[in-house]
């Protein structure tokens, strides 16, 4: 039984990653972590008790399950050794850096988003890119208005895949006059608004008709799921920096 400590526990994603644990065989909450100011510190759910150290919530755990903030997911990383599973977006290169380092040591599932559908949408849009050479690119995402982040993590994945096919320059949003696109230019826009779970869309416009492939979340069950889904899958594995299109066999 894998025994998987959950960062953020009272957050939206920390619940949602806690339900679909429950609900899957081989994997039980082993510990759950919370920033010191939380009001659920000390609080008994689902028969583990919230903590505010990392290395208490991690004691005994076999894998982390992160979607927090950046600066607490490496500070969370720095204080266990064994798999992790990271969600979170927002990183520097920096402390992209320091989750490569931790890799080394134990096995790491690092992706900006653990959907089914999105990992594939990655492919779709690299492909689309490719054959579609001459076509105008815009990304658009929209995310609940408490998001810290933009461009989300997986609007800029989207733009990397791209850009293994298409030698494009980044525009960020368009404001003013004079503007006129430039040939190859992507286009790169965030929308902040309300409670929206995450949509990503990308745009390709060509002479006389536009192709546009998009991914709408209803509800953050499709993120947990690929979370635990992970945190089983690195079971067994090597030290090394995994991603998501390995896990889900893409």
């Amino acid at each position: 039984m894998i025994k998987v400590c959950i960062a953020g526990a009272s957050g939206k994603m920390g619940q949602a990653v806690a339900n679909a644990v429950l609900i899957t065989e081989g994997i039980e909450i082993g510990g759950l972590l919370e920033k010191p100011d939380s009001p659920d510190i000390g609080k008994i759910i689902n028969g583990v008790e919230v903590r505010s150290v990392a290395k208490d919530a991690l004691s005994g755990c076999d894998c982390l399950i992160d979607f927090t903030s950046s600066a607490a997911t490496i500070e969370h990383l720095s204080d266990f050794s064994g798999a992790a599973v990271i969600g979170t977006t927002g990183f520097t290169g920096a402390q992209t850096d320091e989750i490569k380092k931790y890799a080394e040591k134990f096995p790491v599932v690092f992706s900006p988003n653990m959907s089914k559908g999105v990992n594939l949408f990655f492919s779709l849009a690299a492909r689309a890119a490719e054959k579609l050479k001459d076509y105008d690119i815009e990304i658009v995402e929209a995310h609940h208005n408490k998001k810290k982040d933009a461009p989300s993590g997986t609007a800029l994945r989207l733009r990397d895949e791209i850009k293994k096919v298409r030698e494009l320059q980044d525009v960020y949003g368009r404001h003013g006059s004079a503007l006129a696109r430039g040939k190859n230019e992507i286009g790169i826009h965030s929308v902040r608004a309300g409670d929206i779970v995450g949509e990503h869309s990308v745009i390709f416009a060509g002479p006389g008709e536009c192709f546009e492939i998009s991914h709408r979340a209803y509800s953050r069950n499709c993120f947990a799921e690929g979370a635990v889904t992970a945190a089983l899958w690195l079971d067994g594995k090597k030290p090394g920096l995994y991603e998501m299109s390995e896990v889900l066999g893409l």
